[in-house]
């Protein structure tokens, strides 16, 4: 902000954004551009001042692993409301959907899901393998019953590597079933998971490899990317609008600068001019 005399008081002119990238969707609801942040233990207050702060930036929630079913059901709901009346989908994590198969009762998990006021399902088989008949009848249910569906590709055992060709067939798949946005597993640490080595570096073979599998739908997937270089490089690579998921609550407005090319990671890559006319 700029301070002013006005009538002899200060008056506060607001300082405009700078367009650094001026392609970033910056209207809400966003078909993409997407950033979903993992919440794995944010009080209602918590959340409450972050919406307050960044809500226009952040997109979805997802309630970490099985954490959703240790709630109070009060809780719960009071938590649901206040984020879904501030435009952000909310949901519970892949692993309850992953025991309901296991226990077959799926039917009634999506049930509680729907009564419980989530917007939106996440349908994955990290940990168990699920039948495609079975997947794609789940997607089409859940859909019936208003909700969103994220689904997820990827395990999270590090010790199983799933060939680059079938993750693209599974994704072509679940978006071809009704799902709305396909997760790319990352998982929460970021490291010797899905498109990153041990110590998290990008692996750009499999990412361009991913990309070219799913062709003109890259918008419809949603990168696991926890740690900030991760972040800026998929950015870089994909653009100010890249869907990117499992982003720690403090570090929303930060991303989103990266976003806008207001850090020092993507500034120079969106805006070089600025970077040339000060050498």
């Amino acid at each position: 902000m700029i301070n002013e005399k006005f009538n002899g008081k200060v008056k506060t002119v607001p300082y405009l954004m700078p367009n650094i990238a001026p392609d970033r969707i910056k209207v809400k609801p966003r078909p993409y551009g997407i950033t979903m942040m993992l919440d794995r233990c944010q009080g209602l207050k918590a959340t409450e001042d972050l919406i307050h702060m960044a809500g226009e930036y952040l997109d979805q929630i997802k309630l970490s692993f099985g954490t959703a079913v240790m709630l109070s059901e009060a809780f719960l709901r009071d938590k649901i409301d206040l984020v879904v009346d501030n435009q952000i989908d909310i949901y519970p994590g892949g692993t309850l959907m992953e025991i309901a198969f296991q226990q077959r009762n799926d039917t009634q998990y999506i049930d509680w899901v729907k009564n419980c006021g989530f917007t939106t399902i996440e349908i994955s088989d990290g940990i168990y393998k699920v039948n495609r008949q079975k997947r794609d009848d789940s997607i089409k249910r859940s859909r019936g019953y208003g909700l969103k569906v994220m689904t997820e590709v990827g395990k999270k055992d590090p010790e199983i590597e799933i060939p680059i060709s079938q993750l693209c067939d599974d994704i072509n798949a679940d978006l071809e079933s009704g799902a709305d946005k396909v997760i790319i597993e990352g998982r929460e640490s970021g490291m010797n998971i899905g498109i990153y080595d041990k110590n998290g570096i990008i692996q750009e073979d499999k990412v361009e490899a991913i990309l070219e599998g799913v062709g003109h739908r890259q918008n419809d997937i949603i990168w696991e990317a926890p740690r900030q270089h991760q972040q800026a490089s998929l950015i870089i690579r994909c653009g100010s609008n890249v869907n990117l998921g499992n982003i720690l609550p403090r570090d929303v407005l930060g991303l989103e600068a990266l976003r806008r090319g207001l850090r020092y990671e993507t500034l120079s890559h969106f805006a070089p001019e600025l970077k040339a006319e000060n050498e």
